[in-house]
């Protein structure tokens, strides 16, 4: 994989004054593929509108979006090229933030409006240009519980299949809501999430024994919320 992609979703991602969790395990998981040459986008940078649904990339433009703004060389130029899209986000009302929303909604213009259907029977669109690419994903989530990730999985698979990206796994980060307290709670896990970059960039995916270990729960939900609101009730004092 030559050409690595990141896309930062989270609103606090590049601001050091409001660090964001996300990014942290996004540039662990980096940290951990030690690539070449890697690009990161911070979403929230970028003027990116939201699709229209005018459909003109489909029968005016096919495979070129009409909107003029960041996303119209961004597509071309760094998601439509890449070998490898890493997609960080925080678990924002059960499913991703609205800068990654906006942008896997932007994809649209990949796809031929013609219906076809994959080796399961099921209703797909190919893609204009089509080539092999990998596309990993990456979320926090302030609620201790891994099943907060349930959403966000299935979503993940969904477009990954719609957009013809092979799914190479998820890097699942519960409990964020501790992640800078400076208790050294998530040292071990920052370990297993740099090693979930090395993995990835060795043998193009990251093993479901690597997947577990990041996402199991650092603790029961009781002791966690006692924890966090406590940890909140500092905050709101400052």
């Amino acid at each position: 994989m030559k050409k690595i992609v990141a896309l930062s979703g989270s609103p606090r991602s590049g601001q050091p004054k409001q660090r964001s969790f996300t990014e942290k395990i996004l540039d662990l998981f980096i940290e951990g593929m030690n690539p070449a040459e890697y690009r990161k986008h911070h979403l929230h940078r970028l003027k990116i509108n939201y699709c229209r649904g005018c459909m003109n990339c489909w029968f005016k433009t096919p495979g070129q979006c009409v909107i003029k703004d960041d996303m119209t060389a961004f597509l071309k130029a760094e998601i439509e090229e890449a070998d490898a899209i890493i997609w960080a986000s925080p678990v924002y009302i059960d499913g991703f933030s609205a800068q990654i929303k906006t942008v896997l909604d932007r994809c649209f213009a990949f796809l031929d409006p013609f219906i076809t259907l994959d080796d399961e029977g099921h209703c797909r669109h190919k893609r204009f240009k089509p080539r092999k690419q990998a596309a990993v994903l990456i979320a926090t989530c302030g609620f201790s519980e891994r099943d907060n990730f349930d959403h966000m999985r299935r979503h993940f698979d969904a477009f990954c299949r719609n957009f013809a990206w092979r799914n190479a796994g998820a890097v699942l980060v519960p409990a964020s809501a501790l992640g800078f307290a400076g208790d050294g709670l998530y040292d071990d896990k920052y370990k297993v999430v740099t090693a979930a970059g090395r993995e990835f960039a060795e043998d193009g995916s990251i093993s479901t024994v690597t997947m577990q270990m990041i996402s199991n729960e650092v603790m029961g939900a009781e002791e966690y919320a006692d924890n966090v609101n406590k940890f909140f009730a500092k905050l709101r004092k400052q």
